[in-house]
This record gives structure tokens, sequence and C-alpha cells, in this order.
């Protein structure tokens, strides 16, 4: 896909359309037996193809029906159909698999990706490059799809999935749950979870699906913590639009993480991060970074910038606290600090908290400050509905800022996304 920071990530000559995953899991052992199908269309002729897969002992693959031929490399596993694909075709790949799925050391974050299992729960946590090591994929978010879980797991745990579950059944001592994700979604926002957790629902007023779990006989206080990411949705609501998925929940482990991520309807968090900031953080990804994603993971700051800021309006909303004191607060942090400028990062600083949510936080609040709310939220607005369900770059922004507020608040923003030294900070506005 020729991304900057990952070159070996995704692949060209083809367009996913659909990921079938059908996972069968034996968590005392951490083990997997698994058929992944993919639908696909070729965007060239294609004699053979890549994927992106990494670890687990592939026993089939096959093309439209037909057994392949393939070979494995590192994380890139080529294909050949036995006939070649033509351009404009849509075709199906099935690749069978087994074994136990490892974690991988990525460069760009500071904790292990993909495939977890720990103190008996088994959770996957992919972003940027882990998705890879549970199921084979176009590795980009540049390319989204749909997608299908099927879970099966012994009785005495609960599994779960990014998305909208349709079924379950059981029957000798197993249970199968299937899930469907019909929005568009980047591989490594795709996610399970397998464990001992209650399953709590709610509809808001809306009819809005929000489905959380949390560890089996845990303390009321952790629900009762949850309970602001409704309001944190309709908070976001009224900036952005109607929340773009059919449910929303959180998945709580029952030990601390190292973070918190925002898998696309299932945000997981660990109990060190259930308050209101982290958990309305993960929420507002849901616009920005799950539907609205960057086409290159040197874009970043379009997805943690925006979250930060967002949430920190919220918070301010919520605390009753002025968002004028917070950010000038975050501002002087980040003098203390140091910070390079979130447009030209490098691959170690991906989701550096400074460089890339402060700043990145600053800029959008400085161009708050240049063109007051209703001309700052049209742009946000416009930013997102333009791409809502694809992928974004800077530029892109550039082009909407341009075009709605004009070239003193382009230079405003890239003085912010590329000037070494940052920019002073100015009384902003009143919320």
């Amino acid at each position: 896909m020729g991304d900057s920071f990952y070159p070996l990530l995704g692949n060209n000559g083809y367009d996913v359309i659909h990921y079938h995953i059908d996972l069968d899991v034996e968590p005392s052992e951490n083990t997997i037996d698994a058929v992944t199908t993919l639908t696909a269309v070729a965007t060239e002729d294609l004699e053979q193809f890549n994927l992106d897969f990494l670890g687990l002992e592939v026993s089939v693959v096959s093309v439209d029906g037909v057994e392949a031929e393939f070979s494995r490399d590192g994380q890139e596993m080529t294909i050949q159909p036995v006939e070649p694909l033509p351009s404009g075709a849509q075709f199906t790949v099935a690749v069978s698999y087994s074994g136990t799925p490892q974690t991988i050391e990525d460069p760009g974050v500071p904790v292990t990706l993909g495939w977890h299992s720990a103190s008996g729960v088994i959770y996957t946590a992919s972003q940027p490059s882990g998705a890879m090591t549970w199921y084979p994929n176009n590795n980009h978010p540049s390319d989204k799809a749909t997608f299908t879980f099927q879970l099966t797991v012994p009785d005495s745990v609960t599994a779960a999935a990014t998305g909208l579950l349709s079924e379950e059944t059981s029957a000798d001592g197993l249970t199968t749950t299937t899930w469907h994700m019909d929005d568009p979604m980047a591989t490594y926002l795709a996610a399970v979870y397998i464990g001992d957790f209650e399953r709590h629902e709610q509809r808001l007023a809306d009819g809005l699906l929000i489905r959380d779990y949390v560890p089996r006989g845990s303390d009321a206080s952790v629900r009762d913590s949850l309970a602001v990411a409704p309001e944190a949705i309709r908070f976001f609501e009224e900036i952005l639009g109607p929340y773009p998925f059919d449910a929303y929940g959180t998945i709580v482990m029952p030990f601390p993480l190292g973070f918190a991520l925002e898998n696309q309807t299932l945000s997981i968090h660990g109990p060190n991060t259930i308050y209101p900031y982290v958990i309305a953080h993960e929420v507002v990804h849901q616009w920005m970074g799950d539907s609205v994603t960057a086409d290159d993971w040197s874009q970043t700051w379009l997805h943690e910038g925006f979250a930060h800021y967002l949430s920190l309006m919220f918070f301010a909303d919520l605390t009753g606290q002025e968002l004028v004191a917070i950010m000038a607060e975050e501002h002087r942090e980040l003098s203390v600090a140091g910070t390079s400028p979130p447009g030209a990062i490098e691959a170690h600083e991906l989701f550096d908290f400074n460089t890339v949510y402060r700043r990145g936080a600053l800029t959008l609040y400085a161009l708050h400050t240049l063109v007051g709310d209703d001309l700052f939220f049209s742009i946000v607005r416009t930013h997102y509905d333009q791409t809502a369900g694809g992928n974004t770059n800077t530029d892109l922004f550039l082009g909407i800022v341009d075009d709605l507020a004009g070239s003193e608040a382009v230079s405003l923003v890239e003085s912010w996304l590329y000037d070494p030294e940052m920019p002073g900070i100015v009384s902003g506005p009143t919320l």
C-alpha cells in the first residue's frame, strides 16, 4: 500500500469486501482452529496475490473453492490461484489454519500487539499491525471491509466481538456466537474477547444499543463508571452528527492494561482506565479514527488530536471546568516536555502523547480560537461528513479549512502541524 511507516503492510491488486472469521477457541490451552474467508474484487489482473499473515500453521488455501498453491515468507503469504484472476473479478479466498497465536512487537507502540492470553482471558489489541497475528488479511486501514465473526468456545466462558450479536447456539458443552459488522472496518479494529464476563445491555432513547462486558462478580462501581459513555455519545453527536454504528459498548478486563483501545463498537479498557476522559476518548474515536480513518499511519494526529481535543471539551462540560484553563495547562505541559510537530512525526512517535495527542489537540484549539464556534464546528462536521466510512488525510482536512475559513486559518494550522518550534497560545473560545 506504500505506507510511510509500514511499507510491508497491505497489498495492492485487490479490494476486500468482506471477512468471515470462523474461530474455534480452546481458552485453557490458548489454541485456535480457524477458517478465514475473504471476499474481494481484483483491481488488476492477478496471477498471484498476497495476504498479511504471521505465525500459525496453514493447512489449506482455496480460491473460489479450488485448492491453491501458497508460500509464506515472514508476514507475507503469497497465493497462486489455479486460474489467473482478471481485473474486476470478484473472488473468495479461504484459509484454514490452527495453533497458538503469538503477539508481536511493533516499533510504533510500547505494548505488544495482536492476540493476547492472560489470567484466563483472551483479547485482541491490534493497532496498528497486530491483526495479522490471528487472521489473514489486507492489513492496512485504506482497505476497509465488513466482517462476520463466528466464535465457538466452551460454555464456561463468554465470547464477544466487534459488531452486533445475531445468533447464539449451544451443544455438547460448546457455545457458538455469530457477530456482524455491517459498516466498513479497518483490519486493526476487528476484535474478539473471551473470558468470564457478564453482559449488560441498555437502549438509549433513540434505540442505540449499549452493551458492556465486565468481569463476573465485579463491584457495582465498575458498571457505574461506564455510565458516562452514553453521555459522551450524546455530546459528540451534537458536534459530529449521529453515532456511526449500530451499537457501542466497553469491555473491562479483570486486570490493568497499559492502554485503552477504540476497537470498533466495543472498546477495551482495564479497570485503571474507566474514568470519564478516557472513556470519552474511546467513544469519540468511533467517529474520528474508526468511521473516518487516516489513509497512512503517519497521519495519526487526525485520530488522536481530534479525540484528545473533543474529549477534553466533553470533560470540561461534564465537570464545569473552563476549556480555556484546561488548554492553557495542556500548552504549559507541552512547553515543559518539548514536542515535535504532529504533522511530521517519525515512526517511533506514532502515539507519542505530547507530539500527537497534545499538540494535535492544540492545533485544533488554535483553529477554534481563530474562527470561533460556528465556523470551527462547521469545519469539523464537514471533515467528518466528507469521509465517514472511509479514509482521510491532512491535505483533505486543510482543503476543508481553506474552503470554509481561508488562507489565514490554513497557515495557522500548518504552523502547529509542521513548525519545529511550538507556537504560542492565545485566549480561546468561551464554550
